[in-house]
This record gives C-alpha cells, sequence and structure tokens, in this order.
C-alpha cells in the first residue's frame, strides 16, 4: 500500500486550479482549537454534512487537519503554514479543507489516525490527511514543515486532474486496510485469566523497562498511569520486589522531574527524554486525574512524602487553574505561552533564565540551585527547568547542616520562587487554558478524588468528588441524553462509548463515599443505556465507539489502552463494578465475555492492555469488598483505607440503611460494622478496625 503513498511524492508540482471564493467559518465554532485558526487565510470549513456534501457535489479533495488547543507542533504548523498566503492559495484553489478539534471529535481523530498508522507506522498531533471527496483518506502524516506541506498538496491535486483513478484506486486500498484493522480489533482470543497469565505478561514487559531512571527505555516518555497501576497491584500480589522497587522508582522519577511542574504542581503531558526532565508543556485534566489516582493509591501501599506532596499539589493546581465556576474541569493547559523572548514560546512561562535565578532573594541559595539542578550546563535551550534529582531525604544526607530547618526552607524556596513567577505575570503571563470541560475526562477526576480521599481522608477530598458528580449530573445531561462536553454554558455533542462508561464509573464511586441509593440506580440507568446504544458488533463482545452508523470502514472499535484506558476497557471495567454493587449478574457476565476476548492478546503488547489486565487480576486473584455500615462509617473507613491498600478492594459506606444488595438488612441500630468480603462471601461483621484490618489483609 505504501508503494502508492511514494508515487505521489514523486509527481511533479503543476499549476494550481481556479480559486475558491468560500471562506473561513471556523469563527462560528465554540471550540478554542477552531477558533485559533479563524484568522488564517485558509478557508478552513467545520466537519458537517454539508461540507461533505459540496465535497461530493465538487468532486475536490479534503484536507482533514486535526489537533488540539494546547498542542506546541499545531502551533507551529500553524505558524510556518496555515498563516502563509502562499500555503493557503494552494490548499484554497485545489482542496476544501477542513479542522477538527480532536478533544471534541475523538472518533474522527481515531479514524484519520488509524489510516496514518497504517499509510506511516506512526501517529500524531497535528494529524493531516488528505481525502477523497467521499472522506476516504488516501494520504497522511503529521507535522509537515512548509517545504514538504507544500510539496504534497501540490503532488496530490496533481494526480487528481490527471490520474483520478489512480488516487481512488489507493483508497479502496486504504478502506480495505482499515476494514481489516478493525476486523483485527473485533477478533476474539478468548481464555480464561489465571495468575501465571499475568508473570508472562510481566516477563516480557520487563524486556521494555529502564530500570535506572524509571519508566520503559529511552524517550520519550509518557506517564501512562494504567500501566503503573496494573504493575503496581501485579507486584504486590506476587510479592515481586523487583518490580515493586522498579514502579515506586518510576513514580520517585516522574514527581521529581521537570515533567510535573515543582513550583505550581500539575503534570505535564509527557518527557522528551529518559530523565524526565524536559517536558512536553502542555498540561491534561486527564492525565492529572488519573496520576492523583496512581500516587495515592502508592501512597497507602508506601506511606512515602513525596506521594502525599504530589497528591496535594496537584489537587491544588487543578482547583487553583482549571475548575471553572460551573464547577467542572477544563480540558487542557497550553504548552505556549508570550514571553519577551517570543510570542510563544514552549514552556516560557514554566522555565527560567540564569539572570532570572540570579535575581532571586532566596535563603541558602547555592543549596537552592543544588536541590533543583540550577547548575552551568544543566540548562535547556538557554533556560532552566526546575526539576530535582533526590528525594528530600537522600538530599538532607548529603547536607546534614540543614535537617532541622529543612521543612522551613523549602516552604521559603517555594514562596520566593512563587513572588518571582508573580512579579513577572505581565512578561510572562499564564498559558491559554482551554475551558471546554469533557465528560470523560471529568469521570476520571472524581476517580482520583474518591482514591485521594481514601489515602488522606481527612483532607475532605470526597466532598471534591461529590461536588463534581453534582456538577457532571446537572450540566452534561440534556433532553435525557449524556453530552460529550459542556463549553460556553451549553452540553454540547453525543457522548462516546468512554464517556458512558467512565460518568458511570463516577457514579459507583458517589455510591461508595456516601451508600446514597440513588447513585446506584443512576449508574445502572447509565449501564442500560449503554447496552441499548453501543450493541455488540457481530459476534464479538466489545463495542464501537460512537452510537452513529457509519460504514464499516469508519468504524472505531478501541480496544488498545493508550494514555487513557480504552473506552471498551472502561466499559469492562464498569459493568465488573456495576455488577459487584448492584448483583445483577448480567453485566458481570457481559464484562467477563469481554475479558476473556482479549485474553491472547495481552503476551506480547501488555503495555497496551494494561487497564484490561486490572481487571483480569481482579477477576482472577478475586475481589475485596469492605462495607461500613452505621452512623460512624465514615471514621471508620477512613481509619481503614488510609492505612492499608489491598489490590481489587472495593469499598462502600454509608450512615443510613439503603436498598442496595450490599448494605440492605446489614445496620444495626446504635453502633457500626464492618463487612470484610472476599468474592461476595462474608466474614461476621466486626466494629474493630484492627481486625477487619486483619481480616483483609489475610
Amino acid at each position: 500500500m505504501l508503494k502508492y503513498l511514494f508515487l505521489f511524492l514523486s509527481i511533479l508540482i503543476l499549476p494550481q486550479c481556479n480559486m475558491n471564493q468560500s471562506l473561513n467559518e471556523l469563527n462560528t465554532s465554540t471550540s478554542l482549537y477552531l477558533r485559533q485558526h479563524k484568522d488564517n487565510p485558509v478557508h478552513w470549513k467545520l466537519w458537517s454534512k454539508e461540507t461533505l456534501n459540496r465535497a461530493e457535489e465538487e468532486q475536490k479533495l479534503m484536507i482533514i487537519s486535526i489537533g488540539y488547543s494546547s498542542c506546541h507542533w499545531c502551533h507551529v504548523m500553524e505558524e510556518e503554514s496555515f498563516e502563509k498566503e502562499s500555503v493557503a492559495q494552494i490548499m484554497n484553489n485545489d482542496y476544501i479543507s477542513i479542522k477538527i478539534d480532536r478533544e471534541e471529535r475523538p472518533d474522527l481523530d481515531a479514524r484519520y489516525m488509524s489510516a496514518v498508522q497504517l499509510m506511516t507506522g506512526s501517529g500524531g498531533w497535528p494529524l493531516n490527511v488528505i481525502a477523497l471527496p467521499d472522506g476516504t483518506p488516501v494520504f497522511g502524516g503529521t507535522y509537515f514543515n512548509q517545504e514538504d506541506w507544500m510539496r504534497a498538496l501540490g503532488q496530490i491535486a496533481q494526480m487528481w486532474q490527471d490520474q483520478p483513478e489512480r488516487v481512488r484506486d489507493y483508497g479502496k486500498e486504504m478502506r480495505s486496510g482499515l476494514n481489516e484493522m478493525i476486523e483485527v480489533s473485533l477478533t476474539t482470543k478468548n481464555g480464561g485469566f489465571k495468575p501465571e497469565d499475568f508473570q508472562d505478561v510481566v516477563t516480557f514487559w520487563k524486556r521494555t523497562i529502564d530500570p535506572v531512571n524509571g519508566g520503559p527505555n529511552g524517550a520519550p516518555k509518557f506517564p501512562l498511569p494504567s500501566n503503573y497501576s496494573f504493575l503496581l497491584d501485579y507486584a504486590l500480589l506476587e510479592k515481586d520486589i523487583g518490580m515493586t522497587d522498579y514502579v515506586f522508582n518510576t513514580l520517585n522519577h516522574m514527581a521529581l522531574g521537570g515533567i510535573f511542574d515543582q513550583l505550581h504542581g500539575g503534570f505535564t503531558r509527557y518527557s522528551t527524554d529518559r530523565f524526565w526532565k524536559v517536558p512536553h508543556f502542555e498540561k491534561m485534566l486527564y492525565d492529572n486525574a488519573q496520576l492523583i489516582s496512581l500516587y495515592s493509591r502508592a501512597h497507602r501501599a508506601s506511606p512515602i512524602t513525596l506521594y502525599a506532596e504530589t497528591v496535594h499539589k496537584s489537587i491544588k493546581f487543578l482547583h487553583n487553574e482549571m475548575l471553572l465556576k460551573e464547577g467542572l474541569y477544563a480540558a487542557a493547559l497550553d504548552a505556549d505561552s508570550r514571553t519577551p523572548r517570543e510570542n510563544r514560546e514552549e514552556g516560557g512561562y514554566y522555565t527560567w533564565t540564569d539572570q532570572e535565578i540570579q535575581a532571586l532573594v532566596i535563603p541558602e541559595k547555592e543549596l537552592f540551585k543544588l536541590y533543583f539542578d540550577l547548575i552551568p550546563s544543566h540548562d535547556w535551550e538557554g533556560k532552566f527547568i526546575l526539576h530535582r534529582t533526590l528525594l528530600d531525604e537522600d538530599f538532607i544526607l548529603q547536607h546534614p547542616e540543614i535537617n532541622e530547618d529543612f521543612i522551613d526552607l523549602k516552604k521559603g524556596w517555594h514562596d520566593a520562587l512563587l513572588a518571582a513567577s508573580k512579579s513577572r505575570a505581565k512578561t510572562h503571563p499564564k498559558p491559554i487554558r482551554d475551558e471546554k470541560a469533557i465528560t470523560s475526562w471529568n469521570a476520571l477526576l472524581v476517580e482520583g478524588f474518591a482514591n485521594a480521599h481514601f489515602a488522606f481522608p481527612e483532607k475532605g477530598y470526597n466532598k471534591f468528588a461529590l461536588a463534581l458528580i453534582d456538577a457532571m449530573s446537572s450540566l452534561l445531561i440534556e433532553k435525557g441524553e449524556l453530552a460529550h462536553q459542556y463549553s460556553i454554558g451549553t452540553a454540547q455533542g453525543e457522548a462516546f462509548l468512554d464517556d458512558y462508561a467512565a460518568y458511570g464509573q463516577a457514579l459507583l464511586y458517589g455510591y461508595q463515599l456516601t451508600g446514597q441509593d440513588q447513585f446506584l440506580q443512576d449508574a445502572l440507568a447509565i449501564a442500560h443505556t449503554i447496552v441499548k446504544k453501543f450493541p455488540n458488533q457481530g459476534n464479538s463482545p466489545f463495542r464501537a465507539y460512537a452510537s452513529n452508523n457509519v460504514a464499516d470502514w469508519q468504524q472505531v472499535i478501541e480496544i488498545e489502552d493508550n494514555v487513557i484506558p480504552s473506552a471498551n476497557s472502561m466499559c469492562a471495567f464498569f459493568f465488573f463494578r456495576i455488577g459487584q454493587f448492584s448483583e445483577q449478574t448480567e453485566f458481570t457476565t457481559t464484562a467477563t465475555e469481554m475479558l476473556e476476548a482479549v485474553h491472547g492478546k495481552v503476551f506480547k503488547y501488555g503495555p497496551n492492555f494494561s487497564n484490561w489486565l486490572s481487571l483480569g487480576m481482579e477477576h482472577s486473584y478475586g475481589t475485596n469488598e469492605i462495607v461500613v455500615c452505621g452512623t460512624e462509617s465514615n471514621i471508620y473507613s477512613a481509619t481503614m483505607t488510609k492505612s492499608t491498600y489491598v489490590p481489587g478492594t472495593v469499598y462502600l459506606q454509608s450512615a443510613i440503611d439503603g436498598d442496595g444488595p450490599l448494605l440492605r438488612g446489614r445496620f444495626s441500630a446504635g453502633t457500626t460494622l464492618i463487612y470484610v468480603c472476599k468474592n461476595s462471601s462474608c466474614q461476621l461483621p466486626t466494629n474493630s478496625t484492627t481486625q477487619a484490618i486483619d481480616i483483609w489483609k489475610n
């Protein structure tokens, strides 16, 4: 198939056709990313039936360009190409050009990402595809410099003019290839998970790890929270000391590195190097939501001060910078911002020049420089990224004279840096915030807050979780239908499978934290809606990502986990949980069928199925249920979850009697009882947290 691509690039550029006089229409969009391109000379169109019909009527090729507002290389390509009249002239003459916000339309992004991966073997953003008038992709890639982009546009336009059937033939090849990819996704490799399966997966996985810096070998390095959640649970269940050390080493390096904002809190999207030092500076809600969960669970497994600090600073960052007035959380902060050096500088808000460091009035300045590795030759492109190379306890061992004063010293350093950051606000303004609130990402944050509550119950993070559920339920349901996002005062877009599954899970966390029956009933309604709106595909237990009807090659069947767990693994987990809490076995059965269908896929590609593997471990090793009933249930639960972490445990606490199966008949007047259950088989209740923990751990 690739031979056609190379043939495209071998054809000479010839003159363009007549100018298309239609104008850029992105100013009508509510998307920040699309509005960022509204002044381009390119006559950008929105993805719509009207635009697609026009392409068919005029038999014009389409350019489908996909990105998101906080994407650095999207901005670069805009500045180099889309803002240039010479490039726009070619695009306007010979193509109908469509801009898509991948966060608004993840289904379209996934469809065309699959095509580009089929063509080139890789993907990313910006994602740029040339398609036939019916939307079939025939050429694609990610970032193009101006020269390469203009050359490709001219060559393909000329081929379309001179040899249209050749281009159509390539389209047929692409549709066939995309159909094959979908068939591969839908193909099941059934089997029941056994404990030794996870040993086999991890043995293969260990070949790819970086034992020194943590994470995978090489660069770039993404946090991939579901990977380390699985590996943490596996290491604890199997008592694999080497894997435990690897996971904690990875979490240490991520929290100490430049990928974590040492001053303002919160994680950036990924590290461009193997040391976790130099980040790609955009901050995404989905990363921070999941990493709050991960570090909270890790702190319960091993109460490391760094993990507590990471959770608290991440939540503070989200509340300070990402919380919208309506109670939802914004999608992202841009990687780029204005500085005295550039109108758009990657990481400009977060980095420091040597002159700025020297000008700081700060106690124990030389120690401060060592602590944040602000020493000559350790800069990045002439700027310093705040990061650390040692845990605090190891830094104190190297400088024992500061032991007694270190907490105060750290606070002094932080306060001085924060004051300096505020003082340069006019020259270094904050990055732009994308204020759309995406359903699935906010639901992941509910889970993050809930897990933070289990680890740090005294902080009141359960109130954050419940407030967010309330905001989601109030703002993201329109005429009885769940929406994909909330933007500029309205719920927008049909929700996708991951939105439904994640929102259902969020409702179950509301149930776990309160025992209120309405949360369980609402979650059951979501589960039934999924069954109705997203039916199984053929003989496969997997479900399409979107509920709309499209041609086979346009389907998106999301199976493999990535920076966010796949829609199907999230759905399977949700069905498994709703089955536990409601005892409606049809959902447990469906979850098991989905899980068993991926069994044969995971052994060589464990990192791509980590959320499935976590569910598989619960299915294989069994689950624990901790149910606390009574007026002091919150106190008893807090005592247990803060001090203990056992993988595969779900919690339910309630101060009042409820109709749910796990609460019904378990209340006793005047006392609080703890039920410790294994695979729904319960020990006699106790009112001793010490006794309950002993039963739970053994």
